[in-house]
């Protein structure tokens, strides 16, 4: 058997080599951590909590008990209740307490921690994050009361200053992560902008061609006697120049500003009043269900946008969804965390959308029906529309089990 300070080592060199990425959680390193921890202190239980901001609370994160070979998190306790140990927490390298009942620092964890979970002694380090103490390593010895090593207590500080190492890399990772996304967001803002002034910039013009082309189709289908393959060929022109106007019109709305305010409307009427065009969508053997549970929620967002975004979410639901299928509008209030939200859902009960496909979703001409007609543009102005409404829009789906898409409108002020 080795040493106790060569085992303590080489624990804490397992401790540092803990990687941590985006592909390994904290959460994870925080098992390993305990699970190594106890058998090298051959402790029971192994403990890490953190104080909430308001430090009203400690949570225990990870809780590893080594007689069952498992973790837990979850429990709660509250400073205010044990005041001589938090105050220990600030002023200690180590809280070594031999007979933890009894201790002065820590007797007045025995009726809410230390007897309902049969814990005799304790070895706790605290963790400090840029001088403050952000929580505890809790070692928690089970059975007959233990004599600590001073051996085993500076194992104790040094394992909490790797865990609070891990914290540190872990909020790095995080806000390294914090600034990339917020870097695509704003290349996707310039990217979007970009694409709105060309918009803006042809698409009157474009229109304008359109137009004569859409004239002069209707002009040869008014030729009397005109033979049926040219009225056929006149029609296809007609319906192309159709599709064309509605492409430019999606093209505009993506890089569209507007500083309008539009008049606030209730939610639950636009989608009732929608409900026989939404139906037009359907083929003989769909089904269309309304939902509707949002009543009196008013929105601030123009009608026909509104509209479109509807009918474009079931249009698309309905292509997605088999003969028989269902597609279900439902509407709800609930509340976020910056106020509450109308939330308009449209689920179909189709193929779903695949892990890889879903981030592209609402790119500008990112289409899985390139052959189907499919322009691209659809998802990204409903994208566009609903964000200019100081919403967001979800998407929840896998392969086999269809598609929910959810937009989140702030309900207006007067609701």
């Amino acid at each position: 058997m080795p040493h106790p300070a060569a085992a303590h080592q080489a624990a804490l060199l397992r401790l540092s080599r803990l990687q941590l990425d985006e592909k390994v959680s904290l959460d994870r390193a925080f098992e390993r951590a305990t699970a190594l921890i106890a058998r090298t202190l051959g402790v029971e239980r192994v403990g890490i909590w953190l104080f909430d901001d308001a430090r009203t609370r400690l949570r225990c994160v990870c809780l590893y008990e080594r007689s069952r070979n498992d973790w837990s998190a979850g429990e709660l306790l509250r400073p205010v209740d044990f005041p001589t140990y938090t105050r220990a927490l600030e002023s200690h390298r180590a809280i070594v307490a031999d007979d933890a009942r009894t201790h002065p620092l820590t007797r007045e964890l025995a009726g809410h921690y230390l007897v309902p979970h049969g814990i005799t002694s304790m070895l706790d380090a605290p963790l400090l994050r840029m001088g403050d103490v952000v929580g505890v390593v809790c070692h928690e010895h089970v059975g007959p009361p233990r004599h600590w090593t001073d051996d085993e207590a500076t194992f104790a500080a040094s394992v909490a200053d790797l865990v609070a190492l891990a914290i540190e890399h872990t909020a790095h990772i995080e806000a390294r992560r914090a600034l990339e996304e917020q870097a695509q967001r704003l290349a996707e803002v310039e990217r979007m902008a970009s694409l709105g002034r060309v918009a803006a910039a042809v698409g009157h013009d474009f229109n304008n061609l359109l137009m004569i082309v859409l004239r002069q189709a209707e002009d040869l289908l008014r030729v009397p006697g005109l033979p049926p393959e040219a009225a056929a060929h006149a029609h296809t022109i007609a319906d192309a120049v159709t599709r064309g106007g509605e492409l430019v019109a999606q093209l505009v709305e993506l890089g569209r500003v507007s500083s309008e305010t539009p008049t606030p409307l209730a939610l639950d009427d636009v989608v009732a009043a929608a409900e026989s065009m939404l139906r037009s969508a359907a083929s003989d053997a769909q089904r269309l269900t309304l939902q509707l549970g949002a009543r009196g929620a008013r929105v601030g967002i123009d009608r026909s946008r509104l509209e479109r975004v509807l009918l474009n979410l079931v249009v698309n639901a309905f292509d997605a969804t088999r003969e028989g299928g269902t597609v279900t509008v439902s509407t709800t209030v609930v509340e976020e965390a910056d106020g509450r939200h109308a939330v308009l859902r449209v689920a179909d009960d189709g193929a779903g959308i695949d892990a890889a496909v879903r981030p592209h979703i609402f790119e500008p001409y990112f289409t899985t029906r390139q052959g189907a007609g499919g322009s691209g543009l659809g998802l990204a102005s409903v994208h566009a529309v609903v964000q200019r409404a100081g919403g967001f829009i979800t998407v929840d789906s896998a392969p086999g089990r269809g598609a929910t898409f959810a937009v989140h409108l702030p309900i207006a002020a007067d609701a």
